[in-house]
């Protein structure tokens, strides 16, 4: 970028409006466009410190940008991301290079792709994706492909080791009653539905008490699931939906828990959701689950149509207010994406387009 014009910097100080007619006329508009974007953004985001969701909204934005062709507002706001916010989702590292590389933007992509790793984003998800396999084209970014291993070393050493010992273990039992449950003999389903019943209250219980020691055990605390670290397994998921990589684990558990009638725990998940360790995605699922299962037992539990949806329409309103209040879009462009995303599987463009939230 081409060193600002220091006139400029003195005009917004003593003329806000004469600024905005000099820099239109100015060669330096869009550099200083892009510097007012990264200030406001920065500003809005160290009034709330590390707020996640405020970094949620900012992805959204992005999201707009994207769609609207503003590619340098994009930028800016992945700069503030990456300079504001110590832990950044692994899908969102990849977006963010994806961004970078469909501009040909090589200093960007390095610093993303070194973001990527230190995630946990597995080298052949990068290979396999056509937005992000061509950083093994240039130079510069094969410097830190090269440095892969000491990277992903230090993404191991970030994560809670206990936590991830004590998930990965629930999350195989879970697995094991759930399938059971589905595929098990019919003669003994309803055997096999006590059990697995029996095992969701004992999780919960588990997981409760690690969200009030540690916070949610989610992607920041205990990283990716073993399922995106083999290709084998993982492939055909990429290929068809995109590199949606994210942890599911705990967040699956309370799911098959709220299944049926429970009391929430949203207090722990809300201060959760602000640092980030539960995303508002999966928080709203969560809520849906109480909502369309609760029976009204223990609350009224009002949805965020993130998974299940209000059956009364004339609630949209209000729900686009809680969506809003965690993060989320509008669910008319919940809407809007699910369906760029299903045309995108349908034509087979799925790993050569940007992810959307």
């Amino acid at each position: 970028m081409a060193p600002c014009d220091y006139r400029i910097f003195v005009t917004v100080v003593k003329n806000p409006v004469h600024c905005f007619y000099y820099c239109m006329q100015h060669l330096l508009f869009e550099h200083m466009k892009r510097y007012l974007i990264t200030i406001w953004i920065s500003s809005c985001c160290s009034l709330a410190g590390q707020d996640y969701v405020e970094y949620q909204r900012i992805w959204n934005r992005v999201d707009r940008d994207i769609l609207s062709g503003a590619f340098s507002d994009a930028n800016a706001r992945l700069d503030t991301v990456y300079h504001t916010y110590s832990f950044i989702y692994a899908r969102h590292c990849i977006k963010a290079l994806q961004l970078c590389n469909a501009q040909n933007d090589l200093d960007r992509a390095g610093l993303w792709l070194e973001k990527c790793f230190l995630q946990g984003v597995p080298l052949w998800v990068i290979r396999n994706d056509k937005l992000t396999k061509t950083v093994f084209d240039h130079p510069r970014t094969c410097i830190i492909i090269n440095r892969y291993d000491s990277l992903r070393a230090k993404y191991f050493s970030s994560l809670k080791k206990e936590l991830v010992a004590v998930i990965d273990s629930l999350y195989k039992i879970d697995q094991y009653r759930t399938n059971r449950v589905n595929d098990g003999f019919f003669l003994l389903k309803p055997v096999y539905g006590l059990q697995w019943l029996r095992n969701n209250r004992k999780q919960f219980e588990i997981i409760r008490s690690l969200t009030v020691t540690y916070g949610f055990p989610g992607e920041r605390l205990i990283g990716l699931p073993p399922y995106f670290q083999d290709s084998l397994t993982a492939f055909n998921s990429i290929r068809n939906y995109g590199a949606y990589l994210s942890d599911h684990r705990a967040y699956l558990m309370l799911i098959h828990y709220y299944s049926h009638p429970h009391r929430d725990m949203n207090d722990l998940l809300i201060s959760s959701l602000k640092q980030g360790l539960i995303e508002p995605c999966q928080f709203a699922s969560i809520n849906d689950f109480m909502a369309r299962w609760g029976k009204n037992r223990f609350n009224a539990y009002p949805f965020y149509n993130a998974w299940h949806n209000d059956p009364d329409h004339s609630h949209l309103p209000e729900i686009n207010k809680r969506r809003e209040a965690i993060g989320l879009n509008s669910f008319y462009m919940q809407e809007q994406y699910t369906q760029i995303r299903f045309n995108r599987r349908k034509d087979k463009t799925a790993d050569s387009s940007i992810l959307l939230e």
